[in-house]
């Protein structure tokens, strides 16, 4: 009687014992599921972030190239070749910025190269809009801005010369004065794009 007992009391406490190990392994079981599926989600929000992150650094890469390009095919002629086109009056103790300007002014192509590039920049500003996020229009939009007033001289130069005729010499007065600071004004404008177009991707990974 004693060793059956004895045998009830044993087969007892080895059931016992097997329900602890049996929650532990269904506890490893759950760890395990969770991990994985936290790595899995961890992957899906990176592969995310990815995605949208390399249409806006290239949008914003494009948009800023535009406009520098604008810039440097603009710079030697407003920083030099304008002071060419100035009246040649003896009397004139201080230029007032006024340049007589004709076709003759610029070379073959000059004037059509300035609007296609602020055209450019225009069109590649949309991109960087619809790329967001939003708090980067003002700044894109002072680039567009600044684009189209040191534009709109070869604009305007565009419409004189075609009711010009084949008058090549006729000249129109335009007061350039302003044009070496809004030249500035686009290059600030520019880095202050970029350092705010780095900071948004920056983000874009820590996010």
């Amino acid at each position: 009687m004693w060793v059956t007992l004895i045998g009830i009391i044993t087969a007892m406490d080895a059931g016992l014992a097997a329900v602890p190990g049996a929650a532990v392994a269904t506890a490893g079981t759950i760890a395990t599921s969770w991990t994985s599926r936290s790595l899995t989600k961890t992957q899906m929000r990176v592969e995310s972030l990815r995605v949208r992150r390399e249409p806006r650094r290239s949008s914003y890469e494009t948009f800023s190239s535009a406009a520098i390009a604008l810039h440097d095919h603009l710079e030697p002629w407003i920083t030099i070749g304008r002071q060419l086109d100035r009246p040649r009056t003896s009397g004139a103790e201080k230029w007032d910025g006024i340049s007589h300007l004709s076709r003759d002014s610029f070379k073959e192509g000059y004037s059509d190269r300035v609007v296609e590039l602020a055209d450019e920049v225009g069109r590649y500003s949309r991109h960087v809009i619809l790329d967001g996020p939003a708090e980067l229009e003002p700044f894109v939009t002072r680039i567009v801005d600044v684009s189209g007033t040191l534009a709109a001289l070869f604009r305007l130069m565009q419409s004189f010369n075609s009711f010009a005729g084949d008058e090549g010499r006729s000249s129109m007065a335009y007061n350039t004065s302003g044009l070496s600071d809004e030249l500035r004004q686009l290059e600030r404008a520019v880095r202050d794009f970029l350092l705010e177009a780095s900071a948004v991707l920056d983000r874009d990974l820590l996010t």
